[in-house]
């Protein structure tokens, strides 16, 4: 099976990834050398700092893509966006100003750190008519839902999906979100693991470490579903989603 990476910013000079074409390539080298055949690139868009609409992030998608294939590096790079979720997004929707992931029906939404817009349900909404599958990134690093995490279950019924990020499991965002992770999917599971990378040192590929990590908790079924599921981002294809079930060894100690 084809290993995806669905949330990566590894386009130079578009955002806070890579800043020359060097750094891209380096990043390409190292996803391609941990077994990783495709990355969807999401540079951030609409954050309030970062503006990259389709037209830009395509061109910058041409360019790497033609820079792998003069080095013989097999990778395959697909358009996306990490888009901030605000009250005109579905206006910018529809204006053209905002792109799914690799051409599918799923597109990539950011709440900001510190709260989630009093709007967000009403755009998961409106996205679902306009036939577009939300993705959630890394809900675990947003405060409000820190604490309150059935707003996320809560968004998940309504249609929603998330995307939870491999570094959150392995503990680089710290023991209270590493925690969170391990208690959110033992009550609902979640659909999407990245990277999230930003460079080859330490925000960086580690898919694998977090698969591992998974698979201790709750076995391999689980990390090959989070796999099948990405797959399906490229393939246009509508995932099952359903609840993950801890091992039974681990019952006893949540």
């Amino acid at each position: 099976m084809n290993l995806v990476e669905m949330h990566c910013h590894i386009l130079s000079g578009l955002d806070d990834g890579p800043v020359r074409m060097e750094q891209s390539v380096a990043m390409a080298e190292k996803a391609a050398a941990s077994g990783i055949t495709s990355i969807i690139a999401t540079p951030h868009h609409l954050n309030g700092q970062y503006n990259n609409e389709p037209m830009v992030v395509n061109q910058a998608v041409n360019l790497l893509h033609a820079e792998l294939l003069k080095r013989n590096i097999r990778l395959e790079i697909r358009p996306g966006q990490e888009i901030r979720v605000h009250d005109n997004l579905i206006g910018d929707l529809y204006a053209g100003k905002c792109c799914t992931l690799a051409g599918s029906r799923y597109m990539l939404l950011e709440l900001p750190f510190g709260h989630i817009p009093s709007q967000f349900p009403r755009i998961l909404h409106e996205l679902r008519i306009a036939g577009i599958t939300p993705i959630i990134a890394h809900p675990e690093r947003n405060r409000v839902i820190l604490k309150k995490p059935k707003l996320l279950a809560d968004y998940l019924s309504q249609g929603g999906l998330c995307q939870l990020t491999a570094q959150s499991f392995t503990g680089l965002f710290g023991r209270k979100v590493r925690q969170w992770c391990f208690h959110f999917c033992k009550e609902n599971g979640f659909h999407f693991i990245s990277s999230d990378a930003h460079d080859t040192c330490k925000r960086t590929f580690a898919i694998s470490e977090g698969e591992r990590v998974i698979e201790r908790r709750f076995g391999a079924e689980a990390v090959k579903r989070l796999a099948e599921n990405t797959s399906h981002i490229l393939s246009n294809s509508c995932l099952v989603t359903e609840r993950w079930k801890p091992r039974k060894w681990l019952l006893s100690i949540w």
